[in-house]
């Protein structure tokens, strides 16, 4: 590395030209608001006595460790402004922990800023508590996937002392943003595999959601009293999860699809007598709002109700015979498909399963025509195929794209549609254990079967990815090279060097391609070979 002059009196000093060559060299595409922000970090830093330290700390070896630091992520602009907006806000105490953590080289300060330089939606979660980003980078914490009992714990001491709905709002998302931020550096690190990571972000969900389900019956047994049966046994009420919750593979960025289901309509609270038909979906509701309502703080998810019968016009909770009345004389294809993901989310367990066992007989029917179930599965495919070409985003969409996650999902849905009800096969809501037991079936070639799970981990890694960057729920690969070299990096295909950065995108579209098509190769021959 160029030796360079970063003392005091040169960081108040317009740029030299060959600190600008270096930066430049470096990957720093703006070197003046580059060592415009050094001098800003370093005048933060200079009341504190830590502009003023030896060793490591001083200016002249910590800001080269900076720019080395940032020079060499996936983004060195971006990985500076969040440096910059990072120590700038950071109160004086964290200061001195901070600088030690940026001032030497280690694994700890890569994973940093692989955050800070892919993902300003992430970023924004260690500026708001520095406390946390300490906790979890200046050790081995980011390394390992919290287990589910601890991210529990870790939730019930959040919400200690807030007993009513307003009260847990924010801590609910603080959690939500912290926990999937943990997830999130142990996944880029590859300190952990896609599966364990999919299953990881379902139990955030799984835990926020019986969290908002305890924290907003309270409030309302409170009020009315507790629901009970006419048997004097107390009533229940479930979160179902579907899509993606329900089979355990929850997005970086997905909404959540869910139902909520009850026992019985007739059973009537202690307090004022409410009956459960009332009771349930005011529950279900205040559920709904804590979850979604978008604060200061954000939402802790996006719920989406429409899987529910009759949609948006329909009832917010249904008892369980009411799922059972619709489902046997209104029920649809399509209702059949989506209630293959269906699984006790939050709430009573027990009721929870006897709604699955009630849904079973309609999801699997034994009598279902074969080549009919596939041509309706196809039929979808193609409606989402021409709606995407007329908005032109047909190519880079890496969910409903030709050879994308949903092609694959599909396969193992209509399979599962088309023999498991008569062939009696285990209820499997994972799309990769579906494929697993096609392959054991025979339905799939060993060589297919292996294919579509590279391919599905490969087109899961690159949809976390994309929606790790800003928070938002897209599928689209971004057609910008600049971005395209980010997420090529965020996937492993890049190295650090602004010429490994350049030729990330070549690597990540090909691979993307190949996978693609073999996908949609497969799908092909499974559908128009059966129908």
């Amino acid at each position: 590395m160029t030796t360079l002059s970063f003392d005091r009196d040169a960081l108040s000093s317009p740029l030299p030209a060959a600190v600008s060559d270096h930066l430049r060299t470096s990957g720093f595409e703006q070197p003046e608001d580059t060592w415009r922000m050094l001098g800003q970090i370093d005048a933060r830093l200079a009341p504190l006595g830590a502009g003023a330290r030896q060793g490591e700390g001083a200016p002249e070896h910590l800001m080269p460790a900076l720019v080395e630091a940032a020079g060499s992520s996936l983004q060195p602009d971006r990985a500076l402004i969040s440096l910059h907006t990072l120590i700038t806000r950071s109160d004086d105490e964290k200061i001195p922990a901070l600088m030690d953590l940026l001032a030497v080289p280690s694994a700890s300060r890569d994973a940093l800023l692989t955050i800070l330089s892919a993902s300003p939606y992430l970023t924004t979660t260690l500026v708001q508590d520095v406390g946390f980003l300490l906790g979890t980078f200046a050790g081995d914490a980011w390394r390992t996937l919290q287990p589910a009992e601890e991210l529990d714990a870790v939730l019930t001491g959040m919400l200690d002392g807030a007993s009513t709905p307003d009260e847990a709002m924010k801590p609910l998302r603080t959690f939500k943003q912290q926990a999937y931020l943990r997830i999130a550096v142990c996944d880029l690190m590859r300190q952990s595999g896609t599966p364990a990571v999919l299953e990881r972000l379902t139990d955030v969900a799984d835990l926020c959601l019986q969290a908002a389900h305890d924290v907003c019956g309270a409030k309302l047994q409170a009020r009315h009293g507790r629901p009970m049966l006419e048997e004097s046994k107390p009533s229940g009420f479930a979160v179902i999860g579907m899509g993606k919750l329900g089979g355990r593979d929850l997005n970086f960025s997905s909404d959540i699809d869910l139902l909520y289901v009850y026992d019985v309509t007739n059973g009537r609270t202690e307090k004022d007598g409410t009956s459960t038909y009332e009771y349930y979906p005011k529950l279900a509701r205040t559920i709904t709002d804590l979850i979604s309502r978008l604060t200061p703080d954000g939402q802790v998810f996006r719920v989406d109700l429409r899987l529910r019968p009759e949609g948006r016009a329909g009832d917010i909770a249904n008892s369980i015979e009411g799922y059972r009345w619709h489902y046997e004389i209104q029920g649809q294809a399509w209702q059949r498909q989506a209630l293959l993901k269906a699984r006790h989310s939050a709430g009573s367990r027990e009721v929870g399963e006897r709604f699955l066992d009630t849904i079973q007989p309609f999801v699997f029917y034994p009598a279902l025509d074969q080549p009919l179930i596939l041509e309706d599965i196809n039929h979808m495919r193609e409606r989402i195929a021409k709606a995407l070409i007329e908005r032109g985003s047909g190519d880079y969409h890496v969910k409903l794209g030709k050879g994308g996650i949903r092609e694959i999902e599909f396969i193992a849905q209509g399979f599962q549609l088309v023999y498991g009800g008569f062939q009696g096969w285990p209820w499997e809501r994972g799309t990769r254990r579906m494929l697993a037991a096609l392959e054991e079936k025979g339905y799939l070639s060993d060589e297919e079967a292996s294919d579509l799970d590279e391919a599905y981990l490969f087109l899961r890694d690159l949809e976390n990815r994309i929606q790790m960057t800003s928070g938002h729920q897209t599928h689209e690969i971004p057609r910008e090279h600049g971005a395209q070299a980010v997420l090529a990096g965020m996937m492993g295909l890049s190295g650090p060097t602004p010429r490994e950065r350049q030729a990330g995108p070549g690597r990540m579209l090909e691979a993307y391609g190949k996978h693609t098509a073999r996908v949609h190769q497969i799908y092909d021959r499974v559908f128009h070979s059966a129908m």
